[in-house]
């Protein structure tokens, strides 16, 4: 018999598979809580350092209250590869202002669901392919605990190649 076959024989077989994929998000959100938010106010000081020696230009520390502080240091350089020993340190300290909040319990909820769902919808790429979404939230005595879940569906097939 003439092109008859027997044995096993591989193919490639090219398909999409499409599964429903979990991406949860856990937020805790304390009735109680310290917020802080930077004013905009700054205050940049210099400095130099030799070897392991550091000269300040300015005197003190910062004159704000509450900050961040931010250092840079740039090394000099004689030639494109070749550094010296010295370096100028510039510290910027950045104002900060923390503000007590106080929440009720739907207002933290609320906060909560809000700041998961932008995290979970930056994460997913295809917002189309979302079929559901739950939030589940549990009241404690001093906070709220949040969870956001997304069902996505999602393309879980790969090409692979066949070794014989």
């Amino acid at each position: 018999m003439e092109g008859k076959y027997t044995g096993i024989r591989y193919v490639h077989a090219k398909g999409e598979i499409q599964a429903k994929v979990w991406h949860t998000k856990y937020k805790n959100v304390p009735y109680n809580a310290t917020e802080r938010s930077k004013t905009g106010n700054i205050q940049n000081q210099y400095s130099i350092k030799l070897n392991n020696f550091k000269i300040n230009l300015s005197k003190g520390v910062s004159k704000f209250k509450i900050y961040d502080t931010i250092e840079a240091e740039n090394k000099m350089k004689l030639f494109s590869d070749f550094y010296l020993p010295i370096s100028i340190i510039k510290t910027t300290y950045e104002e900060v202002q923390e503000e007590q909040k106080t929440y009720e319990i739907e207002e933290a909820k609320n906060i909560g669901i809000q700041q998961l769902q932008e995290e979970l919808d930056n994460e997913i790429e295809n917002e189309e392919m979302i079929v559901g979404k739950n939030i589940n939230t549990y009241e404690k005595e001093n906070s709220v605990d949040v969870y956001v879940t997304y069902e996505v569906l999602e393309n879980i097939g790969t090409n692979e190649k066949i070794v014989f």
